[in-house]
């Protein structure tokens, strides 16, 4: 047995790679994009592929073969290059093709490319209907956007507020409440308790703005930074798993995809242990890819597929007895689509739960926090107001 690390697009593309270069590969694991290739600085989105995906099908279907198809994308793109235009994988495709390269085999040795996309090209390929592996591609594409804008769209509303909110305390406590200082200053009495403590805070301030702003400044860029280098995800996904609640959501999420991916390589004609490899190369979630690697080991073993799901609690009761009759009737294609649906809609439902309840809560815990604060600058006033008379 032998360890090699390898560069690639994919892993559906490296695993592919070492195949036909006569080697039996047991694993394939991520190690990371190299610093400085070509590659990452190429680097493509997801939309970049799937706005390719479209505009390739509308040319095969007008008649074009696939390379022509490509070289027409490819020659759009030069002649209409602008900057604010989406960067296509056309022509970097274009040269791989030209080559004599299947599209699959192209499209794996692209950077970022999809392995849902690699698998689904390969399968049109065996099937010779590549348009229809692209429109199958796409619609799995359409449900993850579609969740992911939910997710969003949910979260733009709580981020204002909260941003507001922290806006309006740090204009406060940095830019009014120094000026507040004179007028302590000149009042006559001390003041006790939280006034005493307000005045400390506000004289400190005003001695040391400067200093308060670069703190300020600095604590923004090293946000920035942790958000930039990942620690935000990790720190979410970590609280996520700490809320059993929560985590039983998410995972709705990722099933839904995990099902989503496997309909798509079962309908291009992939047998289940070869799409629920794919599964797992695309697989969101450590825990999820654990289960699918036990899972495709008890297929190979010949367990059914539906209780090898649900001995890996990758389905519940109604997605188990789903894939137990797809097995009597060999509509896994099927089954697993409305297994997939059905988790989205869960998400989508707490999602939308979720929304209802935190925009009120977050409202309130804003007009509190300023509204404690402008209390608060006020109480040495009130206070020494009262020692006077």
């Amino acid at each position: 047995m032998t360890e090699a690390r390898r560069q690639a697009g994919s892993l559906e593309a490296l695993r592919e790679t070492l195949l036909h270069e006569g080697w039996i590969v047991l694993d394939v694991r991520l190690l990371g994009v190299a610093r400085g290739s070509s590659n990452s600085r190429q680097a493509l989105g997801r939309t970049a592929y799937a706005v390719f995906c479209r505009e390739l099908t509308t040319l095969l279907r007008a008649g074009m073969s696939v390379v022509e198809a490509v070289d027409t994308l490819a020659a759009r793109q030069r002649v209409e290059a602008q900057p604010r235009r989406m960067v296509s994988p056309a022509p970097m495709l274009l040269q791989h093709l030209s080559h004599g390269l299947p599209l699959s085999r192209a499209l794996g040795m692209l950077p970022d490319t999809p392995g849902v996309l690699v698998a689904a090209v390969r399968a049109g390929e065996r099937t010779s209907d590549l348009v229809q592996a692209l429109q199958d591609y796409l619609r799995f594409d359409e449900l993850v956007e579609r969740l992911r804008k939910r997710v969003v769209s949910a979260a733009i509303y709580p981020a204002m507020v909260t941003a507001l909110g922290l806006g309006i305390s740090l204009f406060l406590l940095l830019v009014v409440m120094p000026s507040f200082s004179r007028m302590y200053a000149g009042l006559q009495g001390g003041a006790t308790g939280s006034g005493n403590a307000m005045v400390l805070l506000s004289v400190w301030i005003k001695a040391h703005q400067g200093a308060a702003f670069a703190t300020l400044a600095l604590a923004v860029v090293l946000i920035a930074w942790w958000v930039w280098r990942g620690g935000a995800r990790r720190a979410l996904d970590a609280a996520i798993e700490g809320v059993p609640w929560l985590r039983v959501r998410v995972r709705d999420f990722r099933l839904a995809m995990m099902y989503q991916t496997l309909a798509l390589m079962l309908s291009g004609g992939y047998a289940m242990v070869d799409a629920l490899r794919v599964a797992r190369d695309a697989a969101l979630d450590r825990r999820l890819r654990e289960g699918l690697d036990a899972c495709m080991a008890q297929v190979e073993q010949g367990k059914g597929v539906a209780e090898s799901l649900a001995l890996q609690g990758l389905c519940d009761e109604v997605g188990r007895r789903l894939m137990a009759a797809a097995e009597r009737n060999g509509a896994f294609p099927r089954a697993a689509a409305v297994v997939a649906d059905l988790h989205g809609e869960r998400f989508e439902l707490f999602i939308e739960r979720m929304t209802r309840v935190v925009e009120p809560v977050l409202l309130l815990a804003v007009a509190l926090m300023v509204g404690a604060i402008v209390v608060t600058m006020y109480l040495p006033v009130f206070d020494m107001a009262t020692r006077l008379r």
